[in-house]
């Protein structure tokens, strides 16, 4: 399993939301460009960006384009704001080596012959329900519906953010992680991580191959010169 740090952006700075709360959110004064580079020397392999501006219905940041040729030597994942076909292979095309959506969830077939393993399904759960648009909207599927949807399509990668602990470091989202890997998907679960030994309860659960971090690694929960963070890192997801 593999750490995976996640960088939020919001009007080009770096922030960190509660429970995915605008009103609740933490910035940091630290050059997007500085961290992503403090992480990359710290063995990360793959870093996943989130364009909060683009998650809640405004104009989509463009200082995410440049990362994958600026770092070639990481593997970058985008999400926020992907929400037409168009979107998603602009983002491909871009050099991101997938991209994370709620189109998704929200008109899978649109998705159908993109490739399934450069495609993670955002599915985010609050309360047992999936939620969009910058967690603001309940989806009007039932869960077990999208989730048919997207393996019929070939979609077997998602991400599984438990919206109620994101931002909190109260521990990760077991349970959620648990429920989307025993309907037949890899998962990338987000939320709530607050030391290495939910890493381990993370990689108990088969299927689970990744856990994203963003307030542990950025306030030092998780240290960056701590070997076995090095090593989470340089996991293999």
């Amino acid at each position: 399993m593999q750490l995976i740090p996640s960088l939020d952006l919001l009007s080009g700075r770096l922030v960190r939301l509660r429970h995915g709360d605008p009103d609740q959110a933490t910035f940091y004064d630290l050059a997007p460009e500085a961290w992503v580079e403090r992480l990359a020397a710290a063995g990360a392999r793959r870093i996943h960006l989130v364009d909060l501006d683009g998650a809640f219905g405004r104009a989509r940041q463009g200082a995410f384009a440049g990362f994958p040729a600026q770092f070639p030597a990481l593997r970058f994942q985008l999400g926020g704001g992907l929400r037409t076909r168009d979107d998603v292979s602009s983002a491909l095309d871009l050099g991101f080596d997938a991209v994370v959506g709620t189109l998704a969830v929200e008109r899978p077939r649109e998705l159908k012959g993109l490739p399934g393993d450069r495609v993670l399904a955002a599915l985010d759960l609050k309360g047992g329900r999936i939620v969009t648009r910058g967690w603001q909207t309940t989806s009007a599927c039932a869960s077990t519906d999208v989730f048919e949807a997207l393996l019929v399509l070939g979609f077997d990668r998602a991400l599984v953010t438990d919206v109620g602990r994101d931002g909190t470091l109260e521990g990760p989202g077991l349970d959620a992680a648990a429920l989307v890997t025993k309907e037949g998907f890899r998962v990338q679960a987000s939320g709530g991580l607050r030391g290495l030994a939910d890493l381990g309860a993370l990689a108990r659960i088969p299927g689970v191959v990744g856990a994203i971090s963003g307030k542990a690694l950025l306030e030092g929960v998780l240290p960056l010169d701590d070997p076995a963070t090095r090593l989470a890192l340089e996991g293999a997801a």
